[in-house]
């Protein structure tokens, strides 16, 4: 059975049962400041648990991109884990609950894609001495017996195996997911062998069930959410893997035209290079990756979404030169091809992928020519004199001392240069040093260090550019847009989110429909009558719950500490929760302008404006 033709069926099968048919997001999460990406289905419905927003219908299914950075440098070590991947996901959002969803699941598993009923296994939520705030799912076993599962393949597991969320914050709750039986051969031989074992016998195809029962806060407590809900999702390689009968994902005709295109760029080694295979298919995955994040408008950076962008492309790098592969932008035309059908702007978006990633790697050799240069200097001039300031210690104290590389001096030329760890430390030994016998421990620790001077030296941005005084003018403007569209369109409008440059303002919110010509000049008038009072701008600290008993809006407030907030007023207009940057005063910003409104899913408008 070929991948789509899985997509097609999963979808028809929901479909049938009154879940509708919703499209994707972007790999990028628009409103959600908790996320770098989005990892699961359920990211773009996170405010209809929370009961924040109605869903367009209770019952939903879709397919959604998927990418994951906690797995990135698992990637080759397995044959089915990735970065990037498609999840097959269906949603009850205050409608059906645990026994429904396990029917669902356990009918399309075994009418619908014909898996064989003795093979399937499930686990549940049993409970946690570590969190025992959490109650165990006592009623999930029961209903997969009730639909015709063995007794004996129900497992209780704990929270790490059974317990879901995204991200550090928001809607999560138990889970119970399934597991095929894939045979003797690929397990471990231990008797107890079963699901939460770490081998490659037991192979997790569906979370047939996140049920969505709590809110988590920044304080790590869980409370209830206003009703109860059902997430699940399946990683279609890995079903494509089972029902393709093969032994890898990276075997299934998902990723076959790929791993071609790969073998015949590369000079063969005819194994002479250890893992060839593990490092085609790492340059495929993160190949496939790179090409989707680019497609979605990432650029290789040194912060954030850029950040792992940038190092997807140079592990492939990496990984191509010890194969010999010619390049890496000669690859994005298969995975384009291969996937345009399902998304057509990979076409239209092919020559900027290319480019990216050819831009890339010239970028890379060249950072990495720049290290092997510093790596000598540092040599001649010994730790006194090098640029990364390190004391380390020396053997010996003749004139054949050598000075130990400690991993505090690696990871200043990873985080100079961009260079792998490996590669660093590979450098320091051709040139016959030595390498501290706790290298990758230190390299932790500077790397944590590093981490958290970051945290602290970093501003807010919140959907800001920069930092620059065009840039904070606009977005002191999307207080006074967010207060005139209350006021002209009613209290049930708030902002969900926004985005920044130096040339525009771009805000969402909440509201049903598409804004009259007479609101949007209502708007323009009310928003320029403030800034021609030229108006103040102060702020106030004080308790979040302080902010919102004085009228503060604060729609982002899981977004800020909850113990000291800040309070922007802009004269008496408008008085909102914010971490800033904003003007003193507001009468120099411009004249305020509408020049597109449209809708961005149901039930959230999107205005983009300008000051002339």
């Amino acid at each position: 059975m070929k991948a789509r033709e899985i997509q097609e069926k999963f979808l028809h099968f929901f479909a049938e049962h009154d879940h509708l048919i919703v499209p994707q997001i972007s790999l990028v999460p628009e409103n959600d400041p908790t996320l770098l990406f989005t990892s699961a289905g359920m990211v773009a419905f996170k405010p209809y648990f929370l009961g924040l927003e109605k869903p367009p219908h209770p019952r939903l299914v879709n397919i959604q991109r998927c990418l994951r950075t906690t797995d990135i440098d698992r990637v080759g070590q397995n044959a089915r884990t990735l970065s990037f991947f498609e999840m097959l996901g269906s949603w009850s959002i205050g409608d059906y609950f645990k026994e429904e969803a396990i029917s669902l699941a356990w009918r399309f598993l075994t009418e619908v894609l014909d898996f064989a009923p003795d093979k399937l296994w499930a686990t549940y939520f049993a409970s946690d001495s570590e969190y025992p705030q959490i109650p165990p799912d006592q009623e999930s076993a029961g209903f997969w017996q009730a639909v015709g599962m063995d007794r004996g393949h129900i497992v209780g597991l704990g929270h790490k195996d059974n317990f879901w969320r995204a991200g550090n914050v928001g809607p999560c709750g138990p889970s119970t997911e399934v597991y095929l039986d894939r045979g003797r051969s690929f397990g471990c031989g231990k008797k107890n062998c079963r699901p939460g074992c770490d081998c490659d016998r037991f192979l997790e195809i569906w979370n047939a069930g996140v049920f969505m029962q709590y809110n988590q806060t920044l304080k790590g407590e869980y409370e209830p959410l206003p009703f109860n809900s059902v997430d699940t999702g399946a990683g279609l390689e890995r079903l494509a893997m089972v029902l393709q009968k093969k032994d890898s994902v990276f075997a299934t005709d998902l990723f076959a035209p790929l791993i071609d295109k790969i073998t015949s760029l590369s000079k063969p080694v005819n194994g002479q290079v250890k893992n060839e295979a593990r490092l085609v298919n790492l340059i495929a995955d993160h190949v496939r990756a790179s090409t989707f994040l680019i497609a979605d408008d990432v650029l290789p950076a040194n912060q954030e979404q850029g950040y792992i962008l940038r190092r997807l492309i140079r592990r492939a790098i990496d990984a191509g030169d010890k194969i010999s592969l010619i390049g890496l932008e000669g690859l994005a035309s298969t995975v384009v091809e291969g996937y345009q059908f399902a998304y057509p702007y990979l076409f239209d978006k092919k020559k900027r992928i290319e480019e990216v990633l050819s831009d890339e790697e010239e970028r890379y050799r060249k950072a990495i020519s720049r290290g092997r240069k510093e790596i000598d200097l540092v040599i001649k001039a010994g730790p006194a004199q090098t640029k990364t300031k390190i004391t380390d210690p020396v053997i010996g104290t003749g004139s054949g001392s050598k000075r130990i590389i400690s991993g505090k001096e690696v990871f200043y030329f990873t985080q100079t240069f961009g260079l792998p760890p490996e590669l660093v430390k590979e450098e320091f030994r051709k040139r016959g040093l030595v390498l501290s016998k706790m290298i990758d421990r230190e390299f932790v620790a500077a790397q944590k260090e590093h981490q958290q001077k970051s945290r602290s030296d970093k501003k807010f941005r919140g959907g800001l550019a920069n930092d620059s005084g065009r840039v904070v003018a606009y977005h002191t403007a999307t207080h006074l847009l967010h207060q005139a569209l209350r006021q002209v369109l009613g209290d049930h409008v708030r902002q969900t989110g926004s985005n920044i440059t130096s040339k525009r303002l771009r805000f969402d919110f909440t509201h049903s429909q598409a804004l009259t010509e007479e609101e949007k000049a209502k708007i323009e008038k009310i928003i320029n009558q403030q800034i021609e009072a030229d108006l103040p701008v102060s702020f106030e600290e004080m308790p979040l719950s302080r902010a919102q008993k004085k009228g503060a809006l604060a729609f982002f407030a899981d977004r800020y500490q909850q113990d000291e907030v800040r309070v922007y007023k802009i004269g008496d207009f408008s008085k909102e929760v914010c971490g800033g940057p904003h003007l003193k005063r507001i009468g120099k910003m411009g004249r305020f302008s509408i020049i597109k409104e449209q809708s961005v899913g149901s039930g959230k408008r999107r205005i983009y404006g300008i000051l002339i």
